[in-house]
């Protein structure tokens, strides 16, 4: 099989990573290629005459890569294509870090070249908006160097060093197995586990002050799935149990969860003209009490008996406030 250009290009990273002579031989074995680092070598110099490719030589072990400013090939881009990374674009500005979008720039700036040739593309950007559903909140600056290293610890199940302050100045050390990487809102979390607890722990990356990936394999973990870890109402924060949730909801508060149910669940029953009486099994968590605070005095929780207290409790806190 003969190999080409475009086979060597399509598995360079983009600057700062990089990948080894080596390992570019073992991607292209794995492809059908069979070749020398020597030969590689012989042909990554004579393509980074031709490409903005470049080889990083500061620490080993060295590897090429893109030029990190480098455009993708404009004419490679379809259409079609152009208007998903738009649409891409504004969905993946809110769901991801912005060192991340940083590096997808190149590749959202060669979609706006394509669509100029379309003249429904004015028309498309003024016609299709996504609307986020809470307040949008700016996005804390998660250093580069932290980034790559857990994404990279992640994707290989290796453990990390870390150095996490929770509060400014309580700085903690820490090496841990590096499990997944979510995004919740303006916040990406990194879940590990350490070796004397039994829980995943929830580490805020830009609360990360140094993030080294070692040689060691995670040793604990094996068994933690994201999805049930999800499901068990981790990212609702402390979720206290499940427990029959009832709330009368007041003044049409309740109406759209006619259209856009609590859960499959749900027992909606009006019982007066824009009134109703949510009734559902479900996790009780932090996030839970959040969406409920946010409909003030249209809501009055009724079960279970512990969180009305707490909300009675609350409300009379800020009537306090509001009557001083």
């Amino acid at each position: 099989m003969r190999l080409t250009d475009q086979d060597i290009l399509a598995i360079l990273p983009r600057a700062p990573e990089k990948r080894s002579t080596t390992e570019i031989c073992e991607r292209l074995a794995r492809g059908g290629h069979v070749v020398t680092a020597r030969s590689i070598q012989r042909r990554l110099i004579k393509l980074s005459g031709l490409y903005p490719i470049v080889s990083d030589e500061r620490s080993k072990p060295y590897g090429w890569s893109i030029k990190r400013d480098a455009p993708p090939t404009v004419g490679a881009i379809s259409l079609q294509e152009a208007i998903a990374l738009k649409m891409g674009q504004r969905y993946l500005t809110e769901a991801l870090p912005v060192e991340v979008i940083d590096d997808l720039r190149p590749y959202f700036a060669s979609a706006d070249e394509k669509l100029k040739e379309s003249k429904l593309y004015s028309a498309w950007m003024d016609r299709v908006k996504l609307i986020s559903p809470v307040q949008p909140l700016v996005k804390p600056r998660i250093a580069r160097n932290i980034l790559t290293a857990c994404y990279d610890a992640v994707l290989k199940g290796l453990q990390l060093q870390l150095k996490y302050e929770r509060d400014a100045g309580s700085m903690k050390e820490y090496q841990a197995d590096a499990l997944s990487i979510v995004v919740r809102g303006p916040v990406t979390y990194l879940l590990v586990k350490f070796e004397w607890a039994d829980d995943v722990a929830l580490l805020a990356m830009h609360r990360i002050r140094s993030a080294v990936v070692t040689e060691q394999k995670n040793v604990g973990g094996a068994d933690f799935d994201l999805n049930e870890y999800i499901q068990s109402g981790a990212f609702g924060f402390f979720p206290e149990g499940t427990g029959l949730l009832r709330v009368h909801m007041y003044d049409g508060a309740g109406s759209h969860l006619l259209e856009t149910p609590f859960s499959v669940a749900q027992e909606l029953k009006e019982v007066a003209p824009g009134e109703h009486v949510l009734t559902v099994r479900t996790q009780i968590t932090q996030q839970l009490k959040w969406w409920l605070l946010g409909f003030g005095e249209r809501i009055e929780v009724l079960a279970p008996a512990s969180l009305r207290r707490e909300f009675a409790g609350k409300f009379r806190a800020a009537s306090r406030r509001y009557t001083k």
